[in-house]
């Protein structure tokens, strides 16, 4: 790990993190607005360094990311070590959340977003 500024500003301290390759990450991508967010796996290609936010990885996608690309929510995630997607699930359930395995939902319960 590096700290660094903030891309944006050139301020503050960011830490540039750099995973495994191959490390197993788990994403919710929850849209704000609603209650609908999306949950899927992926595993770690490369950590590359281009001119936005400092931490960076280029992840293979487990799952339909056809339907992702269509169902792309608000633009902060969250990415964590490991397979926590089951984990996601069940404690957004118990929010009141409406929860999207993109795994295991079928195509027809996916709507564009827009």
């Amino acid at each position: 790990m590096k700290i660094l500024t903030h891309y944006e500003s050139e301020y503050g301290a960011a830490p540039k993190v750099d995973m495994p390759i191959g490390q197993q990450v788990t994403f919710i991508d929850p849209e704000y607005s609603t209650t609908r967010w999306i949950g899927f796996r992926g595993t770690v290609k490369d950590n590359p360094s281009y001119d936005i936010c400092r931490s960076q990885q280029d992840v293979e996608i487990s799952g339909d990311w056809r339907r992702l690309i269509r169902e792309v929510r608000d633009s902060h995630w969250v990415m964590c070590y490991g397979d926590f997607l089951r984990e996601a699930g069940y404690a957004s359930r118990k929010l009141g959340l409406q929860w999207v395995d993109l795994e295991e939902c079928p195509a027809s319960s996916m709507t564009p977003a827009g």
